[in-house]
């Protein structure tokens, strides 16, 4: 047979990657928050009409209820929040957006259900706690995304 090597011939392979920039659209309601951020330095939920969860993040429809959310339901949200939980990183790595050490955090911004994840930085670290208030620090040049907020740093004791 004309295909015998194919038996007696082990396949090689090629390990490699194809690098593929791509970009995609943020949606009308992803772009109203992100210019009110860019622009005005302003945080925006949006109300579920159906089960009146704040969302920040703002999204088209509510992910508990399915309801789509209108455009009346705008809402200005924080600017400043609660630390709910968060974690210090120490190690760099190329992908994070500072210098360690910074932490990650869980943010309840004041008007808002749902709590947002950000950087936390700007204090004594090892101080931080849940229940802390936190601010967020903007960007002097903003471009329109979640890093416009560079990062939310300490106000505060801890919330009433």
């Amino acid at each position: 047979m004309k295909d015998e090597w194919r038996k007696k011939t082990k396949p090689l392979t090629l390990e490699g990657g194809i690098h593929m920039p791509y970009s995609w659209t943020v949606g009308r309601v992803g772009s109203r928050f992100f210019i009110e951020l860019r622009d005005h330095g302003r945080i925006l939920g949006n109300r579920c009409p159906q089960c009146q969860v704040v969302w920040v993040p703002p999204r088209l429809r509510c992910p508990e209820c399915y309801v789509e959310i209108d455009d009346r339901s705008w809402t200005e949200v924080g600017p400043q929040g609660t630390l709910r939980h968060f974690t210090i990183v120490r190690y760099e790595h190329p992908a994070q957006p500072l210098k360690p050490p910074f932490a990650y955090g869980l943010i309840h911004l004041d008007g808002a259900t749902r709590a947002i994840t950000h950087l936390i930085s700007g204090a004594d670290l090892e101080s931080l706690k849940p229940g802390i208030r936190v601010k967020p620090v903007m960007k002097p040049v903003r471009q329109g995304n979640i890093l416009d907020i560079s990062f939310f740093t300490p106000v505060g004791g801890p919330n009433p």
